[in-house]
């Protein structure tokens, strides 16, 4: 027995090389699974957060179109049929809930996107005294990664907006409307993978019949 227990060798050194390739192989694997995952997941987070903003920004833009006593251009000038814009105006009466009491000018427009140049952001300016366009300060982006720079159109019943095909036409009868919309895409402004759209067709409640 004492012979026997001198005889006992542990793991060769060839053994033990063996071994550690072993392991280096499979916790390779499993961290370039791990990694693999966390990239899906903060590609989602972030996809979901790019679609909450644009539907958050949908519905303040509804609510103050509904209230508004004009929807105009920057410019002061109205809208024109089937025409795209990267910008409009509501007057607010001071009654509307977003107004805070005064008089309001909101201006809703795109601009080029910090996050991704070749995308667009949404954004909101104010001002109680004149028409803010997009270059007026203090404007706050709602919205990011949009890939159309033009969401706002005004259809009529025979003037339809484009896109989509084969376009928006405002039904006979109804109040006029505010066609929007917002594709979203983190993949760029061409990309055809992962585009989210947010589109709605906003009454304009202070508007005319016809």
């Amino acid at each position: 027995m004492s012979r026997r227990a001198r005889d006992e060798r542990g793991f060769t050194l060839v053994e033990l090389l063996v071994t550690m390739v072993v392991l280096l192989i499979v916790i390779a694997s499993l961290a370039s699974v791990l990694v693999a995952a966390t990239r899906t997941q903060v590609d989602a987070n972030k996809r979901f957060q790019a679609q909450e903003q644009a539907r958050t920004g949908l519905a303040q833009l509804t609510r103050e179109l509904h209230c508004a006593s004009s929807v105009t251009q920057t410019s002061g000038s109205a809208l024109a049929a089937g025409t795209n814009y990267n910008a409009i105006t509501a007057t607010l009466p001071a009654t509307c809930s977003t107004a805070g009491g005064v008089g309001l000018f909101v201006t809703w427009c795109t601009s080029q996107s910090t996050l991704n140049t070749t995308e667009w952001a949404l954004y909101r300016v104010t001002s109680t005294a004149s028409l803010p366009t997009c270059a007026s300060s203090g404007k706050v982006k709602w919205a990011d990664y949009l890939q159309r720079s033009t969401p706002f159109c005004l259809p009529s019943t025979t003037v339809a907006c484009s896109p989509p095909t084969p376009g928006v036409l405002r039904p006979s009868g109804s109040l006029t409307m505010l066609h929007v919309s917002m594709p979203v895409n983190l993949n760029g402004a061409t990309s055809t993978i992962g585009s989210y759209d947010v589109i709605d067709d906003i009454a304009l409640r202070n508007g005319t019949h016809s």
